[in-house]
């Protein structure tokens, strides 16, 4: 019989392992996501419109999908579309 050390054990080792393919299907959704949002320049994608855009089963939940944007937005404001400013100076 295993000791209850051994299960402990055993049950973390699982759930390392569920966490980082957790984290490497994140990172795949990220990176598909970015790549949508870099093929559309000058657009603001809502999440249904990337959701339509997506080629992936199981489809992600439009939560999901905001919060990347959000972040891919906090990391590159300019990624996907000019700001106001830029808009204002391009019209001269």
């Amino acid at each position: 019989m295993k000791s209850a050390e051994e299960i402990g054990r055993a049950s973390l080792e699982r759930l390392a392992a569920q966490a980082a393919a957790n984290r490497a299907a994140g990172n795949l959704l990220r990176a598909e996501i970015q790549a949508i949002v870099s093929q559309h320049p000058g657009h603001k994608l809502t999440a249904k419109q990337v959701i339509k855009r997506l080629i992936r089963y199981p489809i992600p939940s439009v939560r999901r999908v905001q919060e990347i944007l959000r972040e891919i937005r906090v990391k590159c404001p300019d990624a996907d579309h000019p700001s106001r400013h830029a808009r204002a100076r391009s019209k001269g």
